[in-house]
């Protein structure tokens, strides 16, 4: 089994590196040790069993969530209890109280391009240029669809009170950038026509769209997108992901997946999890005949 991925790519390539990510929930072990690198330019998707871990190394890579040491485990917990207790009885009885322990070396890491997004919450790491979409979409069910496309781009000049009253030209001029940037991602991801229902009105289909192009008004250069074709029909499945294809040029795609038609189909490369880590990794062509992928997926008796 591959406990860590060392990659041999040219450092200027790299959007991504995630390197030896742990992550526990009290003592179960979501992540131990996963490490992925995406290259620049390219669609990459990140497949597994239910519950390998997929979505938590997301959560961590973009700050929804931090990442754990290898010492954050429960039985830790139960060491430093006793401690504790240790300490208490020492100081009733006037003994000398132990010191505090010193923390733990910091290790795993993240970086996006050439920023280091350890310590960043959810909110700085998506102004680096980094967005993501999650498996239930999380649009705005009152606004319009063109509404909701207008108040996702950031640091806009009207967010300020102040300037409502002070930078009106300004306001008025973003304004209309931004209108027409919203009209051609609508154009371009064909919803013009329901660019006046609300969200709450909209299809699963349409929401997934919706959220993509509300990511799309950020001009991200890595976007990641957790289970995109979730509860979509093949055919609009196909369509979303032929629109996903066309970003490359742009940008970064990293992606989680179920439906592996869309994962072999489309992916210029393949990171494969089970248990927290990376097991494998390589060409769609590589994965399909990787024994340790099938024994994953189906059973070391397969």
């Amino acid at each position: 089994m591959l406990e860590s991925l060392e990659l041999e790519k040219d450092p200027d390539n790299i959007s991504l590196s995630a390197q030896n990510i742990h992550k526990y929930f009290g003592g179960v072990k979501a992540l131990e040790g996963a490490s992925v690198v995406v290259s620049k330019n390219k669609l990459i998707s990140l497949i597994g069993p239910n519950g390998s871990g997929k979505t938590t190394l997301f959560n961590v890579i973009s700050c929804w969530s931090p990442k754990s040491h290898p010492d954050d485990l429960l039985e830790e917990d139960e060491v430093k209890i006793q401690k504790r207790f240790l300490d208490g009885i020492n100081r009733k009885f006037g003994g000398k109280e132990e010191s505090e322990e010193t923390p733990s070396e910091e290790v795993g890491s993240v970086d996006f391009e050439d920023l280091r997004l350890d310590g960043l919450n959810a909110h700085e790491a998506a102004l680096t240029g980094m967005m993501r979409t999650f498996q239930t979409t999380r649009n705005w069910p009152k606004l319009t669809v063109l509404e909701n496309l207008l108040v996702a781009p950031q640091h806009q000049t009207g967010e300020s009170f102040i300037n409502i009253f002070f930078k009106r030209k300004q306001i008025e001029e973003e304004e209309r950038i931004n209108t027409l940037k919203a009209l051609e991602i609508l154009d371009f991801l064909e919803i013009t026509h329901i660019r006046d229902q609300i969200g709450e009105e909209l299809s699963g289909g349409q929401l997934k769209l919706l959220a993509l192009g509300r990511l799309l008004m950020t001009a991200p250069r890595l976007i990641l997108l957790d289970e995109p074709m979730a509860g979509i029909n093949p055919t609009l499945g196909n369509k979303i992901m032929d629109k996903i294809l066309e970003l490359k040029v742009d940008s970064t795609i990293f992606l989680i997946e179920h439906n592996m038609d869309v994962v072999f189909n489309y992916s210029d490369e393949i990171f494969v999890m089970a248990r927290g880590k990376i097991i494998a990794q390589g060409t769609p062509n590589e994965i399909e005949s990787n024994k340790e992928v099938i024994e994953a997926y189906l059973g070391a008796d397969y």
